[in-house]
């Protein structure tokens, strides 16, 4: 059963920050798009928040603690772990919290009567980069620690 949880565990962390490296790039190659287009760039990136940002988050929670479960029987969990835990937590709290229902809201924008991107595109969008950048930068620290720092 473990090498389930630890398959979860490694699509859950694969669908997360893939899909967040395809929204970052995506969102900077945007940014010379023309509305209409660039519109649309964030409706597909919604798109992949949305089903796989958000869910693979989920599932790294999730399938985590199920495999820290034998760790946390004995009498003490190593340091390593507590901090992928933790850094992990707190990266999904924001990735599923705010990034996911930034991303969707992004999503569902239109170009306002004049052509052009409607008012509320500018604070969403840099409220997503911001976000999406800190629970990036959380999952990597989870990495790092239950990798290198093992």
């Amino acid at each position: 059963m473990r090498g389930f949880w630890l398959f979860v565990h490694v699509m859950g962390f694969t669908a997360w920050l893939g899909g967040g490296l395809a929204v970052m790039l995506s969102g900077i190659t945007a940014k010379y798009f023309p509305p209409e287009q660039r519109l649309a760039v964030y409706r597909v990136m919604s798109v992949v928040s949305r089903n796989l940002i958000g869910p693979g988050a989920v599932l790294v929670v999730v399938s985590g603690f199920v495999l820290s479960v034998p760790y946390f029987k004995s009498a003490t969990a190593p340091s390593w772990l507590l901090a992928m835990q933790g850094l992990g937590l707190l990266g999904a709290i924001v990735a599923i919290g705010i990034v996911t229902p930034t991303a969707a809201r992004l999503g569902r924008l239109e170009l306002d009567p004049r052509g052009e991107l409607p008012e509320g595109f500018s604070g969403l969008r840099k409220r997503q980069a911001i976000f999406a950048t800190v629970a990036g930068v959380f999952a990597l620290l989870a990495l790092l620690s239950g990798t290198i720092f093992r």
